[in-house]
């Protein structure tokens, strides 16, 4: 099922039923802009029966100075999953991104301290915050770029999430 939420998920969260989108056109006056959110839900006669997916999110204070921009991370990761001796894997199936006035996962969410603060960009990374290449089919980490404009931004957050699929790997003798 797909709905609407007040709030973001959380790290660790498991199966999120939803995608919400907030959008701001800072200081402007545009009167025709419009922000969409997109969700890929599975149906109801499809056996999601053993498939978790789980949130993997991560908050950075910053960036605050003018002109300048920082990089969040999170990502998948493999290692044991729970009893017996079953391993997991996830895979990366998608992320997103915000510059928030912070705490996304407790309350509602707030814009960024300045008009000017604004998202560069949203994409599958390494580890170390790099875009992976065209066709890469091992992606395991989710990235940030904010930006903050011409005027400091007090109390701005760089806010990131990385959706995981979760695989059993079986059982280890």
């Amino acid at each position: 099922m797909c709905g609407v939420v007040e709030v973001a998920a959380t790290d660790q969260e498991t199966n999120p039923d939803s995608w919400t989108a907030v959008g701001g056109i800072g200081g402007g006056r545009d009167s025709g802009n419009t922000t969409y959110a997109y969700a890929i839900c599975s149906g109801d006669d499809v056996n999601v029966r053993g498939i978790t997916t789980t949130v993997r999110f991560r908050e950075l204070s910053g960036p605050t100075t003018a002109g300048t921009s920082q990089r969040a991370t999170a990502g998948c990761a493999d290692g044991a999953g729970e009893g017996d001796g079953a391993r997991q894997h996830q895979v990366l199936v998608g992320g997103g991104a915000a510059a928030s006035g912070g705490n996304v996962t407790t309350t509602d969410f707030t814009k960024a301290g300045s008009g000017g603060t604004h998202l560069i960009g949203s994409f599958p990374s390494d580890s170390d915050g790099s875009p992976v290449g065209d066709g890469t089919s091992t992606a395991a980490h989710w990235t940030a770029d904010i930006h903050v404009g011409g005027s400091p931004s007090p109390d701005t957050y760089s806010d990131v999430w990385a959706l995981c699929l979760n695989l059993d790997h079986g059982h280890e003798e």
